[in-house]
């Protein structure tokens, strides 16, 4: 009998410690994950970003004091908010960006988690901060997203400045944010090293990045015909862009670019030429 009662007293004690763990011990708010996407692109569709997170049983009720803010960039003030129980707010930049209706989940308690951006554009690249709060203990995570522009317009350009050497610049217009411009020679030959004695020059307008990459060759250099790419790379995306130049030593500036088109300066000018005359004898 008294096997059994000290068998009982066990199982009693073990169950009120388990309680008392499960009540007091284990962590109250804990963010799991924070998705966001490392990069978008200018204008698409829509971008989730996603704030998972746990809570005690206990810290799910009504009255746990649960609250979910996202803020932008280090500013004290956020720019979304949600209590269990009312609407979601959108505030500062997020002011009128954001489908409210979107849920992440069907539990009261984080069905309005997330941010679902509409139309991301460059300002909202940056720094992005979930913090999950209640009465007894919060919680937060830090990522960042680069939402980026490509070019506007892409160029490369020969100009045939002396007898025995041109001038080869590359230029991008309208790119967010500061991308890379890098020239090669040749480079399915040279593994794709970059040429040497290149200038770079970049500069902001109207919240993008205008950048050229210029150098100079010596004929001397180009003992044969010269291909010489120039690429485009946007940090911290995946996006690229390449154009490729042609340059014959000696002869008419021809230039093509990565679509394939083709112009001759000297047939230019003879097309010209030929106008002029007809136009001319018209008269």
């Amino acid at each position: 009998m008294k096997n059994l009662t000290d068998g009982k007293f066990l199982a009693a004690s073990i169950l009120f410690a388990l309680s008392f763990v499960h009540q007091y011990c284990v962590l109250g708010v804990q963010i799991t994950d924070l998705r966001v996407p490392p990069s978008v692109r200018n204008g698409s569709a829509s971008v989730l970003l996603d704030c998972e997170y746990t809570l005690r049983p206990d810290e799910t009720s009504t009255d746990s004091g649960l609250v979910v803010k996202w803020f932008f960039n280090k500013t004290p003030a956020p720019v979304y908010q949600w209590i269990p129980g009312n609407k979601p707010q959108e505030l500062g930049i997020l002011k009128g960006r954001l489908n409210l209706d979107h849920r992440a989940s069907h539990h009261p308690a984080t069905m309005h988690r997330a941010l679902y951006i509409l139309n991301p554009t460059t300002d909202l690249a940056g720094e992005y901060k979930c913090a999950v709060s209640t009465f007894d203990d919060e919680d937060f995570m830090i990522k960042t997203m680069i939402v980026y522009a490509p070019e506007q317009r892409m160029d490369v350009v020969l100009a045939k400045t002396e007898t025995e050497a041109v001038n080869v610049t590359c230029k991008a217009q309208g790119v967010y944010p500061e991308p890379r411009l890098t020239l090669y020679k040749d480079p399915e030959q040279n593994n794709k090293r970059p040429m040497n004695g290149v200038t770079l020059d970049s500069r902001q307008r109207d919240g993008a990045y205008d950048v050229a990459a210029s150098t100079r060759l010596q004929d001397e250099e180009l003992n044969t015909t010269a291909v010489i790419d120039c690429e485009l790379l946007i940090p911290g995306t995946d996006y690229q862009k390449r154009k490729t130049i042609t340059y014959h030593p000696g002869q008419a500036l021809a230039w093509t670019d990565s679509g394939g088109s083709r112009i001759n300066i000297s047939i230019c000018w003879e097309a010209v030429t030929v106008v002029l005359i007809t136009l001319l004898a018209a008269s």
